[in-house]
């Protein structure tokens, strides 16, 4: 071998390699802020109202893996789309996008949304 590369054999390689393409624990463990979850369930309220759950989760579903690349797109139309939304919730959503969980907090939301109107019309009638 070349003295460059003294240290470097089979088992440093798949390490590297194996660590190169993980996506790691401490991704894993995070907890969204009460303010995100709250988001993700307004945003799902406003999806269940229009009856059209189903077609978000399955949209959600789909394009899952490509969570990462929605979000920078976000950021790309952040000047146009920031008219129609107000600045400070655009770039929460952004942020959840990013992360790897956030879809499925996201699709999580969408799910609970029924239970949730169904739950807020009982206190409403005991009231």
């Amino acid at each position: 071998m070349l003295p460059l590369f003294k240290d470097f054999d089979k088992e440093t390689f798949k390490r590297g390699l194996k660590h190169a393409f993980s996506v790691g624990a401490a991704q894993e463990d995070e907890v969204f802020k009460e303010d995100e979850q709250a988001l993700a369930a307004r945003l799902a309220a406003i999806i269940h109202k229009r009856r059209l759950t189903i077609p978000a989760t399955m949209f959600l579903e789909c394009m899952q893996p490509l969570n990462y690349i929605g979000s920078q797109a976000m950021v790309f139309l952040r000047p146009f789309l920031t008219f129609f939304f107000f600045p400070k919730e655009y770039d929460m959503l952004q942020g959840i996008l990013e992360r790897r969980k956030g879809m499925k907090m996201i699709i999580e939301a969408l799910e609970n949304a029924p239970h949730q109107q169904e739950d807020k019309k009982k206190n409403e009638e005991k009231l």
